[in-house]
C-alpha cells in the first residue's frame, strides 16, 4: 500500500538552513537497491540535531517503483524523530533524453561524434540535475554515492560548509571524487556550463585514465579549469577507498581522527552491495580493517527497527517528535 504524502508544514525551522541530501538511482539490481537502502539508514541516523533534513531521491521508473517497497518494509511511517524528516521521491524517467543531450553537448566541442557509454549508469548523472528539482531556497545540497556511509552527525558537515561563507559551486575533498559532493543549488546550472567551457576536456586523449563517460570527470573539468570556484573539504569528509589505500595513510584511526564518512567505491567491477558477503563481493577493506573501515558495515548490519528507535531517542522530554513526510512526484519535468 503507497505512503500517503504529508504535507504538513514546519514554520519553526528555517528552509534556508535545512540539511539537504539527493541521492540518484537507475534500475532496480538488487545490489543497488541494498546499497542505498545502507546508506538512507546512516543518513536518518545522523540526521541533523537543530534544523531540518530534506533527503531528496532523482530515480528512474524501475528505480522510483522500488522506493514504495522499501519504505513500506523498513517501516518508515512508523518513525518519529528530533527534527522535522522529509524524503522527496521524483521519477525522472521522461527528463532522461534532455539529461543526455546536455551531457553530450558538454563534450561535442572537442569530441564531436561523442555518445555516452555509460560505465555505471544513467543515475550517476542525475545530480548535475538536482536543481531542476529541487526548491533552491536552500543554498547547499549534499549528494552521496549510494556506496557512501555517514559516520558523524550531519550537522558537523553543515555548519563547516556554511562557517566557510563560500559562494563557490561546490565542495569536495582533494582526491576529487564527484561520491560525495555538497553543491550550491543555486549555481548548479554553471558546472556543466563551465565544463563545456574547460580546456582539461578538450585535453583528454585516447589514452588518458579520465572516465570521458563519468560524471566525475566534469568535476574534475571544472575543479581544475576553475579552482577558485571549488572548496576542498577536510579529509575527514573525504574518505574514498580508491584514494587513500595507501600504506602512508595507516593507521587509519590516527590520520583521520575526524572521519565523517566512508565511501567504498563499489559498482565499479560489480553490482553486487560493497557489503555483500554471500556473493563474495564484502569490499577487502571491511575486512582487512576491521577497526576502522570495518565500522561501515555497521549501517548494513543494524535491523531497521534498532535504528528507528535511535532516532527516536533522541527526541525532546518536551517535544513527541515528528513522523516522516513524504513526497512522491510521480512525473517529474524540467525545462
Amino acid at each position: 500500500m503507497p505512503l500517503h504524502d504529508t504535507n504538513s508544514t514546519h514554520n519553526s525551522y528555517s528552509i534556508a538552513s535545512a540539511v539537504q541530501v539527493a541521492f540518484g538511482l537507475s534500475g532496480n539490481h538488487p545490489g543497488l537497491l541494498a546499497e542505498f537502502e545502507v546508506a538512507l539508514k546512516s543518513v536518518l541516523i545522523n540526521a541533523p540535531l537543530e534544523r531540518k533534513l530534506s533527503i531528496h531521491i532523482l530515480a528512474d521508473q524501475e528505480a522510483f517503483v522500488s522506493l514504495n517497497e522499501i519504505f513500506n518494509r523498513t517501516e518508515l511511517s512508523t518513525w518519529r524523530t528530533r527534527n522535522p524528516i522529509e524524503i522527496h521521491a521524483y521519477n525522472v524517467s521522461s527528463d532522461q533524453p534532455q539529461m543526455e543531450r546536455e551531457i553530450i553537448d558538454v563534450h561535442k566541442p572537442a569530441f564531436p561524434s561523442y555518445s555516452i557509454d555509460l560505465k555505471h549508469t544513467i543515475g550517476a548523472f542525475y545530480r548535475l540535475f538536482v536543481d531542476r528539482y529541487v526548491s533552491t531556497h536552500g543554498k547547499y545540497i549534499l549528494y552521496m554515492d549510494t556506496d557512501v556511509v555517514i559516520m558523524s552527525n550531519l550537522e558537523a558537515l553543515w555548519r563547516l560548509v556554511e562557517s566557510q561563507q563560500m559562494n563557490v559551486l561546490f565542495h569536495w575533498g582533494k582526491t576529487m571524487c564527484s561520491g560525495f559532493v555538497v553543491m550550491n543549488l543555486q549555481r548548479v546550472k554553471e558546472i556543466l556550463a563551465l565544463a563545456k567551457r574547460s580546456k582539461f576536456i578538450k585535453n583528454i586523449t585516447d589514452g588518458s585514465t579520465l572516465d570521458l563517460n563519468s560524471d566525475q570527470t566534469i568535476y574534475q573539468a571544472v575543479n581544475i579549469s576553475y579552482p577558485n570556484e571549488v572548496n576542498v573539504l577536510p579529509g575527514g569528509w573525504d574518505m574514498t577507498v580508491t584514494e587513500i589505500w595507501q600504506s602512508n595513510n595507516h593507521p587509519y584511526d590516527k590520520k583521520f581522527p575526524n572521519v565523517g564518512m566512508l565511501h567504498f567505491n563499489g559498482g565499479g567491477s560489480t553490482k553486487y552491495a560493497y557489503f555483500d558477503g554471500e556473493n563474495g563481493t564484502e569490499h577487502n577493506f571491511m575486512t582487512t580493517f576491521k577497526d576502522t573501515w570495518g565500522n561501515g558495515k555497521f549501517y548494513a548490519t543494524l535491523p531497521w527497527e534498532w535504528a528507528r528507535y535511535q532516532a527516536k531517542s533522541l527526541i525532546l522530554s518536551n517535544s513527541i517528535g515528528h513522523p516522516i513526510a513524504f513526497f512522491w512526484d510521480e512525473k517529474s519535468t524540467f525545462s
